[in-house]
């Protein structure tokens, strides 16, 4: 009997002070306070609006207007899933990004945010489009736990694991280290660039 082939890893978004925590752990990087969060988070605002100038002017993003004033941008580009007949087989595309770090945090917005990260955009696009990548690591190291990656696989005779992403691959950690190094400091880097080169602190496996 042929080997089932598992489903790609699903982006999972959650706003949990108590999982970022567990990750502050697992990687050795300490939760900061809110307001040191909402600084790192600040200095990638020019990082965070190139990558929307990327999608924009290079893939075919537009804006939505007007601009919530709590939102950093807001773009939506059509699905590129269609049918057979040429029609979309979803609505729009849509990325929103806030402009302050706590905004993730609000429990009125948690399913705003579901809507976003939980989507077919991350899973569709992430591996073809460099600034879709950019985005989500850049958010798993400003805000590690926040938003991993999980895959599942059924193991014989054993049942169903769950292998959780909380940082980036390391190659891209060292690839952009003078824009993060700007963002969060040398130390702060040095322990996030630790961080995702051992599996043990970027991954965490468990039971499904």
């Amino acid at each position: 009997m042929p080997a089932v082939a598992s489903p790609p890893p699903q982006l999972f978004f959650s706003n949990e002070i108590a999982t970022m925590d567990e990750w502050a752990k697992r990687t050795g990087i300490p939760l900061t306070t809110a307001e040191a969060l909402g600084t790192n988070y600040a200095r990638a605002r020019r990082w965070l609006l190139s990558i929307r100038t990327s999608l924009v002017q290079e893939h075919g993003w537009r804006d939505v207007l007007p601009l919530d004033s709590r939102l950093l941008f807001d773009i939506e580009c059509p699905t590129p899933y269609r049918s057979a007949r040429g029609l979309p087989r979803s609505p729009n595309m849509r990325l929103q990004i806030p402009i302050n770090a706590s905004s993730f945090f609000s429990r009125e917005r948690r399913v705003q945010w579901e809507m976003v990260f939980h989507s077919a955009l991350f899973p569709g696009l992430r591996h073809t489009v460099p600034a879709v990548a950019d985005l989500l690591h850049l958010l798993q190291c400003l805000l590690t736990g926040m938003v991993v990656l999980i895959k599942e696989e059924q193991v014989p005779d054993e049942g169903m694991y769950r292998t959780i992403r909380g940082l980036p691959p390391v190659e891209w950690v060292s690839g952009h280290e003078a824009a993060l190094v700007e963002i969060f400091g040398p130390s702060h880097y040095k322990q996030l660039f630790r961080a995702a080169s051992n599996r043990r602190s970027a991954f965490k496996l468990e039971r499904a």
